[in-house]
């Protein structure tokens, strides 16, 4: 949401673009960082509840009036995945983290039973242990994952809360896991996104040092050898399609070859081997490890932070993801992807 020229509860200045702005993870009301700081709270704290949400303030009105004014009547945006009502302005679903932006004007997709009497399928495949999308069956944002509550789980996750928070709860309640595709493809971009620093770039430079080694080995040391053998049986590059002749002399030409030469050619396959190893362990033990990370940094910031306002900035800050560093990320696999050529 835009908030520039609205202004700011506690001090009455309007926002501008260079403004560093926080938002009240409870009612959504707009704070500068640091008069949110100095109030030590929201300023309506004693309205939040269920049945309020703060609203954009009307004219000449400083934002209070609009914020009391803003109770049940301001939730007009119904989540399609959990059925709960948000303010008309909220991006996220305040209970499920799942995105509410949609066409301007345009009604959000209808949740709950459809017409042969059962949800949308959604959740995992298996039974009695899926989460149907609906608001009976989607986790109460007061039910705890590792001593958090989801909602507040939610908040830290933000981006694709609705993809993560049912899997820690299928993990917590049944023990059942769900494969990663972005981990297994990406696995040290994926946790450097999602801010897993120190096991992200311990991967990223394994991941990078063996992606280097092989195409180094491959470019370096194989071409050569490869060019030879493809020579001495009579193939050039015109070559499509190789005789049985040609064939059955280059696999006597390579089982000739000194040891070291035969295990240098089987290098780059061992690698190959392991990176896709490392990436299959990735993919089946990325949402643990992130259920992990979750737990970790919300208990370590309850324990570091004595009022609520400092610990909902440092969720805002320390959750959700790390967009630049994932853009970082590709464009160092494009210069390394054509530096062993350059060498």
């Amino acid at each position: 949401m835009n908030y520039v020229g609205m202004k700011c509860p506690v001090c009455g200045k309007a926002f501008t673009a260079e403004d560093d702005i926080v938002v009240c993870p409870e009612c959504g009301a707009p704070y500068h960082r640091a008069c949110y700081a100095k109030a030590g709270k929201c300023i309506f704290a004693d309205k939040h509840g269920p049945s309020y949400a703060w609203s954009p303030p009307a004219e000449g009105d400083n934002g209070a009036g609009a914020a009391a004014a803003g109770g049940a009547e301001g939730r007009t945006k119904r989540c399609p995945r959990c059925g709960a009502l948000n303010s008309a302005q909220a991006l996220f679903c305040e209970r499920c983290g799942q995105p509410l932006s949609g066409p301007e004007g345009g009604a959000v997709p209808p949740y709950g039973p459809g017409p042969a009497g059962g949800y949308p399928p959604g959740g995992f495949p298996g039974g009695p242990s899926a989460f149907p999308r609906g608001p009976a069956n989607y986790p109460d944002p007061n039910e705890t994952i590792g001593d958090i509550p989801a909602g507040e789980m939610a908040r830290f996750v933000q981006n694709n809360a609705q993809y993560y928070l049912p899997v820690f709860l299928n993990l917590k309640r049944f023990g059942k896991n769900r494969f990663n595709f972005c981990a297994f493809l990406f696995p040290g971009a994926w946790m450097l996104y999602r801010k897993l620093y120190k096991v992200g770039t311990v991967v990223t430079a394994v991941m990078f040092g063996l992606h280097i080694a092989y195409a180094w080995i491959s470019q370096r040391l194989l071409l050569p050898i490869y060019q030879s053998l493809l020579l001495q049986s009579g193939m050039s590059g015109d070559t499509l399609t190789p005789s049985n002749e040609q064939i059955e002399k280059l696999a006597g030409l390579i089982s000739s070859l000194p040891g070291y030469q035969i295990f240098l050619i089987m290098i780059p396959y061992i690698i190959f081997l392991v990176q896709l190893v490392l990436m299959l362990v990735f993919g089946f033990s990325g949402n643990r490890m992130y259920l992990k990370h979750c737990v970790e940094r919300i208990s370590a910031i309850r324990k570091e932070t004595s009022r609520p306002p400092e610990a909902a900035v440092r969720m805002q800050e320390e959750g959700g993801v790390n967009v630049s560093i994932a853009v970082c990320l590709g464009i160092c696999y494009l210069i390394l992807s054509y530096l062993p050529s350059i060498l």
